[in-house]
This record gives structure tokens, C-alpha cells and sequence, in this order.
């Protein structure tokens, strides 16, 4: 009895998920998904182990298994993060006022966040494993996987607020739409745009003025 906080009947040496703590925590996590992300870009989750993680962040295996069970949770923190940032992106990018051309200032917003992120881009959509599934296991699937239709909602949302279709069709032209984005966005960074003699922002443009 003599160990136990009176106040809260916890062991006094127990390690408490202080502020402090967690800021910590954060910073490490951090910098393991900064590190992590240059390594899978170059060899692939399937090539990448967590000491090549570890080397690349200055640190130990033991240190990134104290915040990840595995590799797999690394690449999957930073697709969430990624999606989660996006998001953001897009809610920003939302008119205040009038809503004339939410649909249009969503779809910029996603073309200008990867533009900006290109490695972001090529790990979400596995690039660097030849576009195939990776092993990121049923339950971690199928969270990025809602997290990304919720970057479809928020098109929907704004196709419905712009008045540009009724509810029932909004979810299959956002997908139309956002797949769109993400095609002109491949085409770019194969460098085919190039070949072709095409810029991003202008075919997307065009599309918007399709609308």
C-alpha cells in the first residue's frame, strides 16, 4: 500500500501518458515516418525491413518497436496521416460564403496536395510495388480504406452544394471526378503529360470547365 498514489490509487513509479509524454511520443513517431517514407520509396514495403528504418532515423529497432509492431504500421501511419492532411486540405479550400464552387476548389485542392507531395502520392497508391495490394493486413486496409472514401464525401458534399447533381448520383460522379484527379496526376508523374506535351493544372481545368 505503501507504492500506491493515494489521490488515484496508481503505483507512484507507474509511467503516466503525461502531455509531456505524448509530445515526445508524437516527435519520435514523427521522425520514424519521415525516415520511413524515404526508405519505402525506394525499395518498397516488401524490401524494407525496420533496421533500414532505424539506420535511416538515427535510431534503433528497439525504439521503433517501443511505437510500431511493425513495418506495416509505419507505412500505415503515414498513409493515415497523409489522407487525414489532405482532408484538411479540402476543408480549407471549402468557400465561406456562397457555395458556387466548392466542387471546383476541391478537386485544385487534391491536385495541388500531391503536386506538392509526391511521395505521399506514390505510396498511397503503392507505385513502388508495382501498383499491387500490399500487405497491410485486413483491419489497417480497411481504415485507409474509409479514410480515403472520405475524401470522395467531401466532393459529393460539395457537387450536392454547388447544385451540380441530386444526392443519389453525387457519390459516383465524385468518384468519376476524384479519379480523374488522380489519373492526371499519374500521367504526370510518369512524366507521360510531358510527352505529350500537356500540363496537370490545365486538363484539370478543362475538366472543371466541364462541369
Amino acid at each position: 500500500m505503501g507504492n500506491a498514489d493515494v489521490t488515484s490509487g496508481t503505483p507512484r513509479n507507474a509511467p503516466r501518458n503525461t502531455p509531456r509524454k505524448a509530445a515526445v511520443d508524437a516527435f519520435k513517431r514523427q521522425l520514424i515516418r519521415d525516415a520511413a517514407r524515404e526508405v519505402f520509396l525506394r525499395r518498397g514495403l516488401a524490401e524494407t525491413t525496420l533496421r533500414e528504418i532505424a539506420k535511416a532515423a538515427g535510431s534503433t529497432t528497439g525504439a521503433i518497436y517501443a511505437q510500431y509492431a511493425s513495418k506495416e504500421e509505419v507505412y500505415g501511419d503515414i498513409l493515415r496521416q497523409s489522407l487525414a492532411e489532405l482532408r484538411e486540405t479540402m476543408q480549407r479550400a471549402r468557400p465561406a460564403a456562397a457555395k458556387t464552387d466548392s466542387t471546383a476548389r476541391m478537386l485544385r485542392a487534391i491536385l495541388h496536395y500531391y503536386e506538392e507531395r509526391t511521395a505521399e502520392f506514390e505510396l498511397g497508391f503503392y507505385l513502388k510495388s508495382g501498383a499491387a495490394r500490399v500487405g497491410l493486413g485486413r483491419d489497417l486496409d480497411r481504415e485507409l480504406n474509409a479514410a480515403l472514401k472520405a475524401v470522395f464525401d467531401l466532393v459529393a458534399q460539395a457537387l450536392i452544394d454547388d447544385r451540380r447533381c441530386a444526392q443519389k448520383l453525387a457519390e459516383r460522379r465524385s468518384v468519376l471526378l476524384v479519379t480523374t484527379v488522380f489519373g492526371i496526376l499519374l500521367m504526370d508523374k510518369t512524366g507521360r503529360l510531358a510527352t505529350l506535351r500537356q500540363e496537370a493544372r490545365i486538363l484539370l481545368e478543362d475538366q472543371i470547365s466541364a462541369l
